[in-house]
């Protein structure tokens, strides 16, 4: 979701810390109670921790515009239960960072591709680790944080570029990304993704030797009722419809190299159906051999046996093609990403294991 900006202002720089973020109410969130509208502004927060920013008094509102012949009405401290009103503007103050905390600090060139780049669109080539935006206590050394020190000009406004994510990977998913420097090209491909007719494939190492060349799977998809994951999904009868093809491009001795197709664009979509395949992707700690990985991982507790079975440190998935119309002169741009050295690798020791 794209936090709405303040009318007037500038998008904050996101290349430096931010300790104070001003957001505009737009009219879906019209009558919903303060904390509703700020988890679903915030959605990287839980419910409960933007609870405790209102009630320790980080959170203010201040109403927009004011009222005719007079003076706006100061920002006034928040209550959860308060109702919002479209256009109320919400001042949010970044609680302190914890010393625990990994430092906000910029990311080298050499770590980002840059894959192809005009006036209105730029592919990145993402690593695998790197998220593509703050979330949780993860405040600075993403991808947007990295972007916005590429393009970003506050103090020359004619020459300030806003890099806009149309899409989004998991930290660890490697491969293409799509950003755009304007707000009507990041409109214009929003609106392909939205319709499903961005065309995007992935390549995934699965666990085993996939039967069949070629395969379609349409399982639909919802929240893992009987996880300790909040995030995870799984098969449901009753869950969204999902489909996914794959086709088989390698076999090694213990694994397959898949190329996958999403049809739709489901949470996790790939990784739970190859999960429910019984070929669930090399590395993932969600989906693989035990989701008690997953807690581990973000514990940083992860012991030897847990590396052992995951193979991996990071989930085999690369997002490998994507084609779609350019927002200018709607010709079809066609975009890939080869699989990068650490899978490559993985695959070559075990054709010569």
């Amino acid at each position: 979701m794209v936090i709405p900006k303040v009318p007037g202002e500038p998008p904050p720089d996101l290349s430096k810390p931010i300790e104070r973020v001003r957001v505009r109410i737009y009219a879906e969130l019209e009558g919903l109670r303060l904390d509703q509208a700020l988890t679903k502004l915030f959605p990287w927060r839980t419910r409960s921790s933007i609870q405790r920013l209102i009630r320790s008094g980080q959170v203010h509102i201040s109403p927009y515009p004011p009222l005719p012949d007079k003076q706006a009405a100061p920002a006034e401290r928040a209550r959860a239960a308060r109702r919002v009103r479209e256009d109320d503007i919400l001042i949010v103050d970044v609680p302190p960072r914890a010393p625990d905390v990994e430092e906000f600090r910029p990311i080298d060139d050499e770590s980002i591709g840059i894959l192809w780049e005009d006036r209105c669109l730029v592919a990145i080539d993402k690593p695998a680790g790197l998220s593509v935006h703050p979330a949780g206590h993860r405040r600075g050394g993403t991808l947007i944080n990295y972007l916005h020190g590429r393009y970003r000009n506050v103090e020359q406004p004619e020459l300030d570029i806003v890099p806009r994510l149309c899409h989004r990977l998991d930290r660890e998913t490697s491969g293409l990304i799509l950003v755009a420097k304007d707000e009507r090209a990041h409109s214009h491909v929003r609106k392909q993704f939205e319709a499903q007719s961005v065309d995007k494939s992935y390549l995934a190492i699965v666990e085993g030797r996939f039967a069949q060349e070629q395969c379609r799977v349409d399982a639909p998809l919802g929240p893992a009722s009987r996880s300790a994951v909040r995030l995870k999904m799984a098969v449901r009868e009753d869950g969204l419809p999902a489909s996914t093809r794959f086709e088989v491009c390698e076999r090694t001795q213990r694994f397959s190299l898949l190329r996958c197709y999403l049809e739709t664009g489901r949470q996790h979509q790939i990784r739970v159906h190859l999960a429910h395949l019984g070929h669930p992707i090399v590395g993932d700690k969600l989906y693989g051999p035990n989701e008690r990985y997953f807690l581990d991982a973000l514990a940083g507790d992860l012991d030897e046996e847990a590396r052992a079975q995951l193979r991996l440190d990071r989930q085999a998935l690369h997002s490998s093609t994507l084609g779609l119309l350019h927002p200018e002169s709607r010709e079809r741009v066609e975009l890939s990403s080869p699989l990068p050295k650490d899978l490559s690798a993985f695959l070559a020791a075990d054709r010569e294991g």
